[in-house]
């Protein structure tokens, strides 16, 4: 999904939701689908909020969208099997989610999670969660 074709926060978090349903995740897992739409209103609720500082409220929303990643990823094609295969139950799902993302961006960039993450946009979510 390119930067450009994406009309708003409504289309993006779009994405999320026709690949979860698709997947099954969010009719057989009520606490993960009650999750996903809280995820889903807070970023609607802080991209259209004009009161925080810009870099502020992009540190939110990559924190936000570290959790939908991480979400989608766990759920790529595993549907009924999901906790099953993870070894969780719901609730664990969404604590882990909810921890690791903080580091999610560091992970996927390569960087070691024994160093303080960089100047960089990507790692703002991780400036936050430092404060």
């Amino acid at each position: 999904m390119l930067a450009e074709k994406i009309a708003g926060a409504e289309e993006y978090l779009a994405h999320f939701q026709t690949e979860l349903e698709k997947q099954g995740v969010l009719r057989f897992f009520p606490k993960i689908n009650a999750f996903y739409h809280r995820l889903a209103k807070e970023f609607l609720t802080i991209f259209h909020s004009k009161e925080e500082n810009l870099f502020v409220q992009w540190g939110h929303l990559l924190a936000i969208d570290a959790q939908l990643q991480i979400l989608m990823e766990i759920s790529n094609n595993r549907k009924e099997g999901l906790l099953d295969d993870l070894g969780m139950s719901e609730e664990e799902v969404i604590e882990m989610i909810e921890n690791d993302h903080k580091y999610f961006y560091r992970e996927i960039t390569g960087a070691k999670l024994t160093q303080k993450p960089k100047m960089g946009l990507i790692y703002l979510s991780e400036h936050l969660a430092e404060s």
